[in-house]
């Protein structure tokens, strides 16, 4: 039943030409009480969220009273449209931690992936034969294991800025979540999940996004991200808002886990 309904929706979205020349997905939801509106990167695909149990009719009103926000975030996508890399997965390929670079060194075999200083700065090691047979997945395990310690580091001087007294800490974790979002907040489970691509920003925006989350913990009054959310997000982080736009524009060039190809190479070249 959800499905014809947000068919029906969609259909009456697109005949009333309020987003002509724009890819629209409809997504019902039965715990929202407000229509949002998502701006995928790029700017030409929206993602609109609709209450369970609205008509058509009131989603297409409530969308014509959002248009003009809509059209500044369309503008802001546009602006920063990503331009994600693409790697190769040989001997001197850079990858970031937390801002800081580092090098893939391949070693032999299928030795696990781990980070190593030496007099030429920083590496990233991994077995030959194990990226040769799984690709970018253990580059992809190791941000998530490193992420989920670095952020039960992090989380518990921001959470006590903010949090109510007696208020526990979310569960924190990073993962593999896709490449549409930095980080989530889970109220069911009241867990907080850094995307592993967040691990390679600077340490400052990474600390943000986590700040972001936790401020949704916090559950704000308000909209998801009103003057509450911000006013409890600055707690937190002071310059939150201003590190949201500074994510706008240098987030777009991180590696989010395309892999354009695979050598052997030498397991002991150095630059």
């Amino acid at each position: 039943m959800s499905g014809v309904h947000a068919e029906q929706i969609h259909t009456a979205i697109v005949a009333s030409e309020l987003f002509d020349g724009f890819t629209l997905a409809v997504r019902m939801s039965a715990r929202r009480r407000t229509f949002g509106v998502t701006v995928e990167p790029g700017g030409t695909d929206l993602t609109i969220a609709v209450p369970a149990g609205a008509t058509p009719e009131q989603t297409v009103a409530a969308l014509r009273r959002m248009r003009g926000r809509i059209a500044s975030s369309v503008n802001r996508a546009r602006d920063f449209a990503p331009d994600w890399q693409v790697v190769d997965l040989v001997n001197g390929q850079g990858f970031t931690w937390l801002g800081r670079p580092a090098r893939l060194r391949l070693r032999d075999g299928r030795a696990p992936v781990e980070r190593v200083q030496d007099g030429h700065g920083w590496w990233m090691h991994a077995g030959r034969d194990l990226l040769a047979r799984d690709g970018a997945r253990p580059l992809i395990r190791w941000y998530c294991a490193e992420g989920t310690a670095w952020a039960q580091k992090e989380a518990p001087a921001l959470w006590s800025r903010i949090a109510r007294s007696g208020a526990l800490l979310p569960e924190l974790r990073a993962a593999n979540i896709g490449g549409r979002r930095w980080g989530k907040y889970e109220p069911a489970r009241h867990r907080v999940t850094l995307a592993w691509q967040t691990l390679q920003l600077p340490v400052s925006l990474a600390r943000y996004v986590l700040a972001h989350e936790l401020a949704h913990a916090t559950r704000p009054a308000g909209a998801a991200h009103g003057p509450e959310f911000w006013r409890m997000a600055e707690r937190a982080l002071p310059g939150a808002r201003q590190e949201q736009q500074r994510l706008d524009r240098e987030g777009g060039t991180v590696w989010m886990g395309d892999v354009r190809s695979t050598s052997p190479g030498s397991p002991h070249t150095q630059d």
